[in-house]
C-alpha cells in the first residue's frame, strides 16, 4: 500500500496579527498536522523572525519556511539565519528557499538577479556548504563568500528548493535535500515535475525513493461556496500575469483560456480545493498520487478569516 503523505498547514499573515499567527501555529499542532509553513511576500513581515518565535512556542510540530526568496539574504546570512531557527526550535526546522520574483528582487530591493539555474546553484552551495560543514570558502561568477559558523549547529538541517519549472525542478534533485511546490496542479507535478526532478536525482547518485516533495496547495472548508470561489479566481488571476507561473499554468493545458483573460473552473478546481471536508481529503490523495511526500494546504478566503473554518480545514487535512 502506498505510504500516506505528511501534512502541513500554511500560516499567512496577512491581515493576521502575529499574536494570531501564533495561535494558529499552536491550533494546528493540537489538531496533529506534522508540519507549520510560512510564506514571504514583499509587503508582509519577516517570516524568519516569526519562525523563531513559532520555535519558542510550540514542541512537536515541524516549522518550515516556504519559501525565502535568495534576494532577501546574502547565502551566509541565509544559512546563519536558517541554524538560528534551527536552534530555537530543538532542531524542527526546515529552509526553503526559492528564487521568488524577479520584478521584486530588483525593482523594490534593488539587488540585481542572475540567471535562474545558474544563481541559484551557487546560493545553495554556499548556504549547504556553510549548515553541513561550518564554514564556507567559494568564489563564484553571482556569489562569494568565506565564513565560519561557531554556534551551535545541526549539520542535518534540510534545505528545500522552492520550485515547479523543469530546470530548477531538476537542480533540487542534484542539490537540494527536497522540493517545494506552489499551486501546481497534480497532474503537472506528475507529469512535469516528476520526470524532471528524478532526472536530477539520477545525476547526483540519488534515488527518488523518499525523496521529499511538498505540495502547497490553496484552498478551504468552505460555507461560501460561490464568494470564496469568486475570491480565489481573481487570486488564481492576479497569479496568471506573472510570466513564470503563466508558463506553468500554459504547460498545465490552461494556456487558451489564460489568453482570453479568463480562469475557468477548471483552472480554479485543478490548482485549489473549495468544499466540505471531503474535498480537502480527496485533495490531498490525489497530490499524493502525483508524487507528493507531504501535502500543506494554505487556507483562503474565508478559512483565512475565520479561525473555525481554519480548524476545520487542517482537520479535514489530518482526517479528523
Amino acid at each position: 500500500m502506498p505510504v500516506p503523505p505528511e501534512t502541513g498547514v500554511v500560516i499567512h499573515g496577512q491581515d493576521l496579527p502575529v499574536a494570531e499567527m501564533i495561535e494558529r501555529a499552536r491550533l494546528a499542532e493540537k489538531i496533529g498536522v506534522d508540519a507549520v509553513w510560512l510564506v514571504q511576500l514583499p509587503s508582509l513581515r519577516d517570516s524568519a523572525a516569526v519562525l523563531a518565535a513559532l520555535a519558542c512556542v510550540t514542541e512537536r510540530v515541524a516549522l518550515g519556511a516556504g519559501v525565502l526568496p535568495f534576494y532577501t539574504r546574502p547565502p551566509v546570512t541565509m544559512a546563519q539565519t536558517a541554524l538560528t531557527v534551527d536552534e530555537l526550535s530543538g532542531g524542527r526546522f526546515t529552509l526553503g528557499v526559492g528564487s521568488g520574483h524577479r520584478v521584486t528582487g530588483e525593482w523594490m530591493l534593488g539587488v540585481p538577479t542572475g540567471p535562474p539555474v545558474g544563481s541559484m546553484r551557487e546560493y545553495l552551495s554556499v548556504v549547504t556548504s556553510l549548515i553541513r560543514d561550518g564554514e564556507v570558502h567559494e568564489t563564484g561568477a553571482w556569489y562569494r563568500a568565506h565564513a565560519v559558523y561557531a554556534a551551535p549547529r545541526r549539520a542535518g538541517l534540510p534545505v528545500y528548493l522552492g520550485a515547479f519549472g523543469p530546470r530548477l525542478a531538476e537542480l533540487a534533485g542534484e542539490a537540494a535535500d527536497g522540493l517545494m511546490l506552489w499551486m501546481c496542479t497534480a497532474a503537472y507535478i506528475h507529469e512535469v515535475v516528476m520526470p524532471a526532478l528524478e532526472r536530477g536525482l539520477r545525476r547526483s547518485g540519488r534515488s527518488p525513493d523518499g525523496f521529499p516533495v511538498v505540495a502547497m496547495v490553496p484552498g478551504a472548508v468552505s460555507e461560501d461556496l460561490a464568494g470564496d470561489r469568486e475570491l480565489l479566481r481573481r487570486y488564481l488571476a492576479a497569479y496568471a500575469r506573472v510570466p513564470t507561473y503563466r508558463r506553468m499554468y500554459e504547460l498545465s493545458g490552461f494556456g487558451d483560456e489564460l489568453a482570453r483573460g479568463a480562469v475557468s473552473d477548471g483552472m480554479l478546481d485543478g490548482i485549489a480545493v473549495l468544499g466540505d471536508e471531503a474535498a480537502v481529503r480527496d485533495m490531498a490523495a490525489r497530490y499524493a498520487r502525483a508524487g507528493a511526500t507531504q501535502v500543506v494546504v494554505t487556507p483562503m478566503a474565508s478559512a483565512h478569516n475565520d479561525r473555525a473554518l481554519f480548524t476545520r480545514t487542517v482537520e479535514a487535512l489530518v482526517g479528523r
